[in-house]
């Protein structure tokens, strides 16, 4: 019995000695270094850094706030949102659900975890993913059903997603709550309520809606898929048949052309767009031809002027009216941003007269204005409505 009594003792007596040790070697807390040195204040500095882009600034405010509480749940949710931001999923994950543990009855480290997982699984099947997804910001409004950053979040998770109906709800619901991310939500709701007018009806041309500018590439993408511009080619470009007597080429004779000739376009060969240049080159679309060095600068940002040159084929091709390619050329200027001179100006008019582009409410065009994939998107819905 004494001998068990002792056993016991010595039992108590190594478990405190183990959480001593524990305790002791356990990073020790700093002390604040003036009034507004505290876990919270380092936290909204973070999240201000954070939404910035500046990552490294706010992953530095995060460690400021657990360095004074190694306890503060909320700066894990930061630190997690960047280090998604640099790329390591996994660990990000486990900083949200470390939030979790910390304090379940806040949602940050829910939406922590629901952003971390859209992040990681972004231009993959939404259905191998977004089920996860909801279920964290499920659970954070069961915490908070009034938070407008749950709704927000979602939102863009539900964008990415491409279930654009989704997000224009949630984004609405932001609107609705009239408290955080207001000026986000109408942002994304009005860009939302673009792609659904647009209706892309390929999986090329839901990727292309998220993309705030757009390429050359980009829109030879689009063109082919969307507008499908080869068969409008065709109806405005009849086949011509040469019905001329030729002699049968002799093989021996020397063919130099096809020794020299040099390839259509030199600057794509492993671009992830190259298939539909080469199409979109082939059928000589204006403004989408090759430079005269033979490149396509596939990468090349496009402004609306440009585009308005590209969609001017596809309009007379709809309309049947060959007079569109020269109808305003020497007429007066109608927008003080576009000289009457400009290679543009003519394709500029005919696109906002047939009400495939618009002019801004100050009469400008916006000529040199990058175009969205929403924008052009909704400009291929117009002009296949033209069809109609």
């Amino acid at each position: 019995m004494q001998k068990n009594r002792s056993l016991t003792t010595f039992a108590v007596l190594a478990l405190s000695f183990a959480l001593m040790m524990v305790v002791g070697c356990a990073p020790k807390a700093r002390k604040a270094g003036g009034y507004m040195d505290t876990p919270l204040s380092h936290y909204k500095e973070g999240m201000k850094y954070y939404y910035d882009g500046k990552y490294d600034k706010a992953q530095e405010e995060f460690n400021l706030a657990t360095s004074l509480d190694a306890k503060f749940a909320q700066a894990y949710a930061g630190l997690a949102l960047v280090i998604a931001k640099k790329g390591d999923f996994k660990e990000a994950i486990d900083l949200a659900e470390k939030c979790q543990s910390l304090d379940n009855k806040i949602p940050d480290g829910f939406i922590a975890k629901g952003n971390v997982i859209t992040m990681q699984n972004e231009g993959k099947p939404a259905k191998e993913w977004i089920k996860e997804v909801e279920n964290e910001y499920e659970k954070a409004l069961k915490l908070d059903p009034q938070n407008s950053e749950v709704y927000f979040r979602r939102g863009e998770c539900y964008k990415k997603a491409y279930e654009f109906d989704k997000a224009a709800d949630d984004f609405r619901k932001v609107l609705d709550l009239k408290k955080d991310f207001t000026k986000e939500a109408d942002d994304e709701w009005q860009v939302v309520q673009m792609i659904e007018r647009a209706a892309p009806g390929t999986d090329v041309g839901k990727r292309i809606a998220l993309v705030t500018k757009l390429s050359r590439a980009d829109i030879a993408a689009l063109f082919v898929t969307e507008l499908q511009i080869d068969k409008l080619v065709e109806k405005k470009r009849p086949k011509n048949y040469d019905n001329s007597y030729k002699a049968p080429a002799d093989s021996r004779e020397m063919k130099v052309d096809s020794a020299v000739k040099m390839a259509d376009v030199t600057d794509i060969g492993n671009h992830w767009a190259k298939n539909f240049i080469t199409d979109v080159v082939d059928l000589k679309i204006r403004g989408l031809e090759p430079y005269p060095d033979h490149t396509f600068h596939p990468d090349q940002l496009v402004n609306r002027g440009e585009y308005a040159m590209m969609v001017e084929d596809a309009i007379i091709a709809v309309l049947h009216d060959p007079s569109l390619a020269t109808k305003h050329i020497g007429s007066q200027t109608r927008f003080p941003d576009v000289n009457p001179s400009h290679p543009a100006y003519n394709a500029i008019c005919n696109a906002v007269d047939k009400g495939v582009m618009t002019a801004e409410l100050n009469g400008e065009f916006g000529l040199e204005k990058s175009v969205s994939g929403p924008e052009a998107l909704l400009v291929i819905r117009k002009i296949k409505e033209l069809a109609k």
